[in-house]
């Protein structure tokens, strides 16, 4: 091969790289559990004492002013992963209400991509729900709807964050979303895992519905479960872990007494696995990677927690921080030749 044979060879190439990269667009589903994120307004029939400007905490204007703009910074910078124009959608969790949402889609940062969300107010006693923000340029939603999780047997005193559901198209592919916040482990693990065990068995009761009329449903299920992936809960669900190699590797999204604990996961049904068409009438989704988030920022630097993620309080102490976890994400590639359903 001589040396215009070469060159004309290796311009060939930088074409086609170039073709590829152009097709190649990202798409990323991220979730968050953004750790006690309040309004300073009480709530009738709330438990909202400690984050009101009369606290012990202070939680006034200024707080929440702070903490709007540091999960802001987040959901921007993880919409930012691989050159990725925006968040496609991201579950978030520990969220009072509508108001705190707003006030989160509209910081300078994000009010370009024109974010909305799904929400409702659950029972829980303390106000925390967890809410589907989507940008709709990527994500269009189409059916929508709380499952809560309250019983005689496991709760006869207070009740736990619903399951939300979600089905809509992503990227022009029919998924559906169940954004989950399972019990904490309050009281020890062992003592606690049955509720968690029983939350896992709702959660898969409303995919196995609906797995009776649509086979073939994508589901996406994410959600703090406060349980690993090795857990009997997680386990139940039946589906692929993406963030399962980053758990075998010690790799965390919390800590907790020295120890890395990974409960914030985004799961994916079997079948998005499946060979595509050949229709090339649309794109298709295909797993790229999953990374667990984090900048230097979001890093507690200094005392006993030196090295967890960053949270806004140490007990009454703003420590001007983000949250106590570290959001989770699936990269995603479009690709041409995708199958919808």
């Amino acid at each position: 091969m001589n040396i215009r044979q070469l060159f004309y060879y290796i311009c060939l190439l930088a074409k086609c790289f170039a073709v590829i990269t152009c097709n190649a667009q990202i798409s990323i589903i991220g979730f968050y559990n953004c750790e006690n994120y309040y309004d300073t307004i009480h709530q009738a029939n709330v438990i909202d004492e400690d984050f009101l400007p009369s606290s012990e905490k202070k939680y006034n204007e200024n707080v929440f002013n702070i903490k709007s703009q540091h999960l802001a910074n987040v959901l921007y910078n993880l919409g930012k992963l691989n050159n990725a124009d925006g968040l496609a959608i991201i579950g978030l969790v520990e969220i009072e209400n509508k108001m705190v949402l707003n006030k989160l889609i509209n910081e300078p940062l994000l009010k370009k991509y024109h974010y909305k969300f799904i929400h409702f107010d659950s029972r829980d006693p303390r106000g925390v729900d967890v809410a589907l923000v989507y940008n709709p340029a990527h994500f269009v939603p189409y059916q929508y709807k709380p499952y809560s999780l309250t019983d005689e047997t496991h709760y006869t005193h207070y009740a736990t964050r619903d399951i939300l559901f979600v089905k809509g198209k992503l990227e022009n592919e029919w998924v559906s979303i169940l954004v989950n916040h399972w019990p904490s482990r309050r009281g020890g693990e062992a003592v606690s895992a049955s509720k968690r065990n029983w939350a896992a068995f709702n959660c898969k009761k409303i995919m196995d519905s609906i797995y009776k009329e649509a086979p073939r449903t994508k589901f996406i299920v994410m959600g703090d479960f406060n349980d690993n992936p090795s857990n009997h809960s997680v386990k139940m669900l039946q589906m692929t872990n993406p963030f399962m190699k980053w758990y075998r590797k010690g790799i965390g999204s919390i800590a907790f007494n020295d120890c890395w604990n990974l409960f914030d996961q985004i799961l994916l049904s079997p079948n998005w696995m499946e060979k595509k068409s050949t229709d090339s009438s649309h794109f298709s989704l295909t797993n790229y990677k999953s990374t667990i988030y984090n900048n230097s920022t979001m890093i507690e630097i200094n005392g006993k927690y030196r090295g967890y993620p960053k949270r806004t309080y140490n007990g009454n102490n703003f420590q001007s921080g983000y949250s106590d976890h570290f959001p989770v994400a699936l990269i995603f590639t479009l690709k041409s030749g995708g199958n919808t359903q």
